[in-house]
């Protein structure tokens, strides 16, 4: 499955990939923000790459490298996740060349109008939720970008890093107008 933008292919990462994802995985906002591995070399690329294969042909993740159209390189990824009664998950990661550029918010906009869509076009899913550390203010912008609707903090709720720390809820539904602008508090 690939997905297009103006700017960006999606498609699944592959083994040609793993030196790509090493150096997103080693980001220190990435290794703050998400449960990678630390130290991340080669092995954890390569089983990413691997878990990635079998979500897809498992059908139980699909996870979309982020890549320019003028440049195969891996900038990062977007995923879709914990499938439910027709909802779903959805994270995503950056490399530091990558930001600032309104990639992730393309790419991660894209692969929600996919998975809304009806199969078998998409997936057909009713809603997409997205969670974060309640200090990730870069994702939570991205999802408020996105059409995610605010839906709470939950104190104390997630373990990163040894750490206890508060995390963030949105979520979009299916026929929700993703382009108007939805209420989130002040950071």
């Amino acid at each position: 499955m690939t997905l297009r933008t103006d700017r960006l292919v999606l498609s699944a990462p592959g083994p040609a990939d793993a030196d790509d994802v090493v150096a997103y995985a080693n980001d220190p906002d990435v290794i703050a923000f998400t449960p990678v591995p630390v130290p991340y070399g080669h092995a954890e690329a390569h089983q990413f790459i691997e878990r990635v294969g079998d979500g897809w042909r498992d059908d139980t993740r699909y996870d979309f490298g982020i890549r320019r159209v003028d440049d195969p390189r891996l900038l990062g990824t977007v995923g879709v996740f914990g499938f439910v009664d027709g909802a779903a998950e959805i994270g995503y990661a950056l490399h530091p060349d990558g930001r600032g550029h309104g990639f992730v918010t393309e790419a991660a906009a894209r692969v929600l109008e996919w998975a809304f869509a009806a199969p078998p076009i998409g997936l057909g899913l009713v809603r997409v939720q997205w969670r974060a550390l309640g200090t990730n203010a870069a994702s939570a912008a991205t999802a408020r970008r996105i059409g995610m609707r605010y839906e709470g903090r939950s104190r104390s709720a997630v373990v990163h890093r040894g750490v206890r720390h508060d995390q963030l809820l949105a979520a979009v539904l299916r026929d929700d107008d993703r382009t108007a602008p939805t209420d989130w508090p002040t950071p």
